[in-house]
């Protein structure tokens, strides 16, 4: 009963209040929940990964996520300077898994409001629900401190209900992966980001430069 409330929230919302009325309300609501989750500071990311491990931070709030140590940002001095983290699965696929079940498709405000999304803020979004967690994440890297330095999340990838992508070229080529390898993520993986010291300056990989002269 819920989940039809729910529903019926997110059409009459796009109803009265227009998309992008819509849009603005759930990037208060990410902004607002980052905001009563409150500041945080570590003294490396060791310690950040640990807290994020064990549920203590509050990029744990989403669900199950985990730091790809191997994917390490380093800047022009070989320094780490942030890392890749990948969200297992989804905080509303089950919402999402009870609404197909019991109304059989998610209503056309779902896809309306992630569609302005990505061509009005950026083209990041496979479902409305998409606009609260990225908004959330940043709101949050701004309220977290890792040596005395802030933070920025950048998003790299996610994958739909039904199986549907989205890759942020821009982030990538900023941290300097291939679009490839964090494709290939999302076959575990529900959504794929960075968080990085927001000054750094990122080293610029190999293949990243090869690219560029092409």
């Amino acid at each position: 009963m819920l989940d039809v409330a729910l529903i019926s929230l997110i059409q009459d919302m796009s109803e009265k209040a227009g998309i992008e009325g819509t849009i603005q309300y759930w990037n208060r609501v990410g902004e607002n929940l980052a905001r009563r989750m409150g500041k945080e500071a570590y003294m490396g990311w060791p310690s950040f990964n640990v807290a994020l491990r064990e549920g203590r931070t509050a990029f744990s709030i989403e669900g199950e996520v985990n730091a790809l140590t191997d994917l390490a940002i380093t800047d022009d001095d070989g320094d780490v300077v942030g890392y890749i983290y990948a969200l297992k699965t989804c905080v509303f696929s089950p919402t999402i898994e009870r609404i197909m079940d019991s109304i059989g498709e998610m209503p056309s405000a779902d896809k309306e409001v992630a569609n302005e999304y990505n061509e009005s803020v950026k083209n990041t979004a496979v479902c409305n629900f998409c606009v609260i967690h990225q908004r959330y994440r940043e709101e949050v890297a701004h309220n977290i401190t890792i040596s005395d330095q802030p933070l920025e999340c950048l998003q790299l990838a996610n994958r739909g209900f039904v199986g549907d992508t989205k890759l942020d070229e821009d982030s990538l080529t900023k941290i300097g992966i291939d679009p490839e390898y964090i494709r290939s993520l999302l076959r575990n993986y529900a959504c794929v980001y960075a968080v990085i010291l927001r000054e750094a300056k990122i080293k610029e990989r190999k293949e990243t430069k090869e690219a560029s002269k092409k």
